[in-house]
């Protein structure tokens, strides 16, 4: 599916001829509300023989608006995945000075109208666009004849009776270490990219070496703490105990990500590698020697095995 999409960048002012559903959205974590909407446009496409498109910002808006700098997805990780998914059209255009200036109907005309070329256009109740977010889903409706295009209005996804499922409360559930919750939202993995780069070393002595991370985006990272992981490299995936945090028996000060493969020897210094986070474990704590750290590892590497062999007895499978 992947090999099939198109990228449209914008900004290029290239012609572009095909008639699009077209979802509108920020979209960070692409998580169940965002497949539900997703789902919508793929349903009108099939319907009215359309492409099904989105349009993604080459810069998350609240990096911008509101100095965030963390997020779940890129706009890589948001294009694999949508193409999973079966969005095959991406249109991509800079948050910029530009972009912010433009009217409701600017927006409408220049971007859905010119640009896009979109037959219809899917959001949710909430969407908001142009100068000072001034317009909404009732601006979309009373400009449809004027720039023929049509409105697809999706539902909330409920995270209970009461919430909306949201990426601003997702990023928090991660930031507290509740990863069950978040991967239910999800409807995935939480999963954040890297290159396995040198660190310290210190774990080969603790005869548990570990995989450093250098983050390929700034990704939101759990409370500091032990986790039960899944690691892909090179399209194999291996299960895994990984650590965030400082090493505070070792008195570091920076945060970063080890990860111990469970039965793994290979040499993957300078590999990109993903590892997805499948259950909270412990929070890092400071030991007061390296025999009581080893005693514990020892401990959470049995944890580890125990939990995959219960999912393996339930007849479970990770996400």
């Amino acid at each position: 599916m992947i090999e099939k999409i198109k990228i449209y960048d914008l900004n290029m002012d290239l012609p572009d001829l095909e008639k699009k559903a077209v979802s509108l959205g920020n979209f960070d974590g692409v998580h169940l509300g965002h497949q539900k909407l997703m789902k919508n446009n793929l349903e009108i496409s099939k319907k009215y023989d359309l492409e099904p498109s989105v349009l993604l910002f080459k810069e998350n808006t609240k990096l911008r608006l509101k100095d965030e700098k963390e997020y779940m997805t890129s706009l890589e990780d948001k294009i694999e995945i949508l193409a999973e998914m079966g969005i095959n059209t991406f249109c991509l255009i800079d948050f910029d000075e530009k972009f912010m200036n433009l009217s409701p109907r600017e927006f409408i005309a220049e971007i859905i109208n010119k640009k896009l070329n979109a037959s219809f256009v899917i959001c949710g109740k909430d969407y908001r666009f142009g100068r000072k977010a001034s317009g909404n889903i009732e601006t979309l409706r009373k400009l449809e004849d004027e720039y023929d295009y049509k409105t697809s209005v999706v539902e909330f996804e409920k995270e209970d009776e009461v919430n909306k499922i949201s990426s601003n409360h997702i990023r928090d559930l991660i930031r507290e270490g509740n990863i069950s919750k978040v991967n239910k939202l999800l409807g995935r993995n939480y999963k954040i990219k890297g290159r396995v780069v040198d660190g310290a070393k210190r774990g080969r002595t603790l005869n548990f070496p570990t995989a450093n991370l250098k983050l390929s985006f700034n990704y939101v990272l759990p409370v500091d703490g032990v986790y039960f992981t899944k690691v892909n490299i090179d399209g194999a995936s291996f299960y895994a105990l990984s650590n965030v945090g400082t090493n505070p028996t070792f008195d570091e000060s920076y945060r970063k990500v080890e990860t111990y493969i469970l039965d793994f020897n290979q040499n993957i210094y300078g590999k990109d590698i993903s590892i997805e986070f499948v259950e909270f474990f412990r929070y890092d704590i400071k030991f007061d020697s390296k025999e009581a750290l080893i005693e514990q590892m020892n401990s959470d590497k049995k944890k580890a095995y125990e939990y995959l062999e219960n999912i393996l007895q339930n007849k479970d499978e990770l996400v």
